[in-house]
This record gives structure tokens, sequence and C-alpha cells, in this order.
């Protein structure tokens, strides 16, 4: 039989997502080491990196075909992962771990049932059995490779359970059998697996709002277990080891019956939102248990119905979000932050300035650097702007470039001298906010000073106003701009500049993703000129 020849693939922006693989500008292979989230500064620290964290460690495959890379990626990630260990040893840091693996008896059987199911399932079916010298079929043998392999792997976790003790020997062998059978699959495992998972695709906020969903879920299966059992329902609020009960929980007691049950549960201790939030973890968990093959089903799936109104009725109508007035944005503008540091309140102003005419998310404002301020070859005739990366936005409609106002344009100039002076190649303009919270973002540092800030010239009571206010208020600008006269200042051009998917279909199917420089020019321009009220306009030049 001739052999087919390799299939060589033209590289496509999809195949340079591949797990483990980078495509890099000249079309050449390289591995990617992704580094853990919670080890980004640990790992910045070794490699002494400008930034204080390293998210990923390159090699190059020094090869364009994408079959030849793939088959050398396991040797260079492995090579990758010793070098980072390395420089981590060398700092008395940790090493990296590798692939998930079992920390326990249950969890071994799991992983390791789950792999034999995996293997199975993917073995033939079709009638082969075995013939004794008279052409009879034996019986004592499978007649096909599925039942062969399901013989053979059983037999092998036996022999793991021999080597083991009585106790832990019986365990393992109970757990792999139900789990390879699909009738009693514990969570423990297959959860740890979905959070190490999600932590390479999502926040490490996220992550931990997760783990304190499955936490509150683990409580409410406790105080089940606890009614069960003829004992007091409030037990497992009393420090009931709810975690054990969770991680021996199995997938297949998940129904929604359940999942109906702990949501009426959990409305009795949280507010809608929450609760709304919290059915949505889960919901996500299951997801990636169907997708996984570990479940038939979401019992998840249309839970959360009708708490989006039930959580409209519990916000009052003070606290509905909304944008600043232009009251509250001249207190802003002009008040005083009590802050010591005479270099934070001017921080507040410069964001706050920045926010209302940029329309710009707090975190992608405090995380410019040198390499993001957009000088034009013209400044004269040209507007200048700051450019929001891949690696702040919150979302792809995030990436864009948002023309500077000339109101606002000395704040980044006198900011980008004195990042500049630094000597450092990409310096931080905001650098009085240093990377904080769990994900390590600018915007966190900053978030807390203008809470203060707030609270200080607005009071603290809840009135519906946060930092996000300011896109409110660019919103708002844009649209009576528009309403006076300012062509430019269009719902698109609004929602581009803000960094907004449009709900409008034919803007998302037909019309351009990016509009000219000039147009975006002609928007902000007009946008300050009809849209923003003069005090506030007086209050900005000042």
């Amino acid at each position: 039989m001739l052999k087919k020849p390799p299939i060589t693939t033209r590289a496509t922006e999809k195949d340079s997502d591949m797990f483990g693989l980078k495509l890099t500008g000249g079309r050449t292979w390289s591995a990617r080491l992704s580094i853990p989230r919670d080890r980004w500064q640990d790992v910045g620290l070794a490699y002494q990196t400008k930034s204080g964290i390293k998210q990923d460690a390159i090699m190059s495959l020094q090869t364009r075909d994408k079959n030849e890379a793939i088959q050398r990626r396991g040797a260079a990630l492995e090579a990758l992962r010793s070098q980072v260990n390395e420089k981590l040893a060398a700092i008395g840091k940790r090493p990296l771990e590798g692939d998930w693996k079992p920390r326990t008896v249950a969890e071994r059987a799991v992983n390791d049932a789950l792999s034999a199911k995996k293997v199975i399932a993917e073995a033939s079916t079709a009638y082969s059995p075995d013939r004794n010298a008279d052409g009879t079929v034996n019986e004592n043998v499978p007649t096909n490779e599925q039942d062969h392999l399901h013989h053979v792997l059983t037999s092998q976790a036996e022999d793991v359970a021999e080597s083991l003790s009585d106790e832990e020997g019986h365990q393992y062998l109970s757990t792999f059998m139900d789990t390879l059978e699909g009738t009693a699959t514990p969570l423990g495992p297959l959860l740890d697996r979905w959070l190490a998972s999600e932590s390479k695709t999502v926040s490490n906020g996220l992550i931990d709002r997760h783990k304190r969903v499955l936490s509150v879920f683990g409580e409410y299966l406790a105080s089940e277990q606890f009614v069960s059992e003829g004992r007091p329902f409030k037990a497992a609020e009393k420090g009931m080891p709810s975690r054990p009960v969770l991680k021996s929980f199995p997938v297949q007691k998940v129904d929604k019956k359940l999942a109906r049950r702990f949501r009426e549960w959990i409305e009795d201790r949280k507010a809608a939102n929450t609760v709304n939030a919290y059915l949505s973890s889960l919901r996500s968990f299951w997801t990636w248990l169907v997708d996984a093959g570990e479940a038939d089903s979401n019992p998840w799936a249309g839970m959360s119905r009708g708490l989006k109104k039930l959580a409209k009725r519990d916000i009052s109508p003070d606290a509905e979000k909304r944008p600043f007035t232009e009251q509250e944005m001249l207190a802003l503008l002009t008040g005083e932050p009590n802050s010591r540091d005479p270099r934070m309140a001017l921080m507040l102003h410069d964001v706050f300035r920045l926010g209302l005419l940029t329309g710009a998310r707090q975190n992608e404002l405090c995380s410019l650097t040198v390499g993001r301020v957009v000088v034009p070859d013209n400044p004269e005739d040209e507007l200048w702007g700051i450019s929001i990366t891949r690696d702040v936005a919150k979302t792809d409609n995030s990436v864009r470039t948002i023309p500077l106002h000339p109101l606002v344009r000395p704040i980044i100039e006198r900011r980008l001298i004195a990042a500049k002076r630094t000597g450092e190649p990409d310096a931080p303009l905001f650098p009085e906010c240093p990377p904080g919270g769990a994900d390590h973002k600018r915007g966190w540092t900053f978030s807390k000073h203008f809470l203060r800030y707030r609270h200080q010239i607005l009071g603290k009571e809840e009135n519906g106003t946060d930092f996000h206010s300011t896109r409110r208020c660019f919103a708002t600008f844009m649209e009576t701009a528009l309403a006076n006269g300012a062509a430019a200042c269009t719902e698109l051009v609004c929602d581009h500049l803000i960094g907004h998917k449009s709900e409008r279909l034919a803007a998302n199917t037909y019309a351009a993703k990016r509009f000219d420089w000039l147009l975006y020019s002609e928007a902000i321009r007009g946008m300050v000129d009809k849209g923003v009220p003069e005090r506030v306009k007086e209050a900005l030049s000042c």
C-alpha cells in the first residue's frame, strides 16, 4: 500500500491560535509556553522583565510547516518549562507545575477511568470473535475491540488496587468502576481540571468567583446531606466541611430538580444579581462537562430565568447606573482630593479628564505607555491619539485608537515627557498606579483612589455613579452633538471610539470595522464643540 505524502497546509489565522504554538510575522512556527496567571509575577521577577510580569515563553521551531511544528512542539515545551523552572529555582521560587496530576486516590481513579473511557470509546465495535480450533466461537473471549479493551483496562485497574492498602485499593477500584460505567463520577477531579482549563483563558478575578461559587454549592450539598441524616439544617452554616462533600458528590446526581432547589436555597441568602452570577458559574462548569463527555445535559441551562427582572426590582431608582450630571462633573473637575501625595491628586484629575473626552475605561487609561501614544507627522493639523492594545482591552472591539482633543492633549504630552526621562523603552504614563488585584491591573489601584475621591466630593450614598459614568458621559456628549448638527458623531462612530460592538445588524455585517482617522478626529472635535456643556469645557481647560 502506498503511503500518502504528508500534507503541507497553509497556516491560517485560526492555526496560529493552536495550543502551544505561535505563528510569527515571518510565518515561522514557534513553541509557546503559557505561564499560569498566578505565576506571572514570579516568572517576571525571575526574568527581570521591565513590566514585572511574564505571560509566556517562546522558542523557535525553525519550520514553516504546521505538521512538522506539531511534531516538534512537545520537546520544545518541555525545554521551555525546564528553562523557566531553572530561573524560578535561582530566585527561590517553586517550579511551574506540569500537566494536571491527581493528588488523591479518588482523583487518580477518576483520571485513570476517564482516560480508559476515551480509549474504549475510540475502539471498534465490529464483530470479530476469537475462534477455537474447530471453528466455534470462544465464548470466554470478548467479540470486539471495545469489549476487549474494557476487559484489559479493568484488569489493569484491579492490579493498581492490589498495589494499594486495602482501604485505598477498595476506594480506587470502586471509584474507577463507577466512573468508567458512568454511574457515579465524583465532581472533585473534574472541577479541578475545569478550573485549570479556565485559568488559561479567563481572568483571575473570574477564577476566584468560580471557586467561591463552588464553595457555596458545597455548603448546599452538605446541608442537604445533614437534612437527609436527620440533623439540623443550619449545621452546614456553622463550619460544616463542605469541600469534601462537593468533591465526592457524583456528577450524575446533579439534575434539574437539585439545581432548582439550590437556586431557591441561595435566593434566601443572596441578592438576585449575585444569584445570577452564581448560576452562571455553575452553568459554565456543566457546559465544560457536557463538552468533555462527562455529563449528558446541563441542568443549569435556563435556571436563571426571571432573575434579571428581580434584580431590577431590587435596585432603587437612585442607584441605577447613569452618567454624571453637569454639577457632578464640575465638582469632580474642580475638587481637591484628600491625599497627602500631590502626585495622586494630579493623577485622579488627569485620568478623570481623559475618561470624559475619550470614553476609555479606567484600566485602559492607567495602562498607557510611551509606545501607546500616537503622535502624527503633522501635530498642528492632526489630532494626537492613544492606542488601546489587546493586552488591556476588555473585548476584541475594545482594541482601538482614540483621538485626543486639544483640551486633554497637554495631559498626555506632559506625562509622555516624564515617562521618556525614566529611560525605560516603554515606560508607563501613570507610574502612580502600579499593577494590583487578582489580575495585576493598574486600574485596580486607581479605582480605590477614585472611589475615595468620589465619596469625598459626591457623598458615600449609592447614587448610580462610578468611573464608568465617564463613558456614559462620553456617549451622552456624542448624542447631544449629533442632535446639534455634528454629523460625524454617529452611533456607529461612537461605538468604534468607545469600544462597543454595534447592536445594529447592518453595522455589524456590512459597515467597515474601522473608519478613516480624520472621521474619528472630526467626531471628537464635534463632540466637544457641540456636545459638552460650556461650564464643563471651561473646567477642562483650566
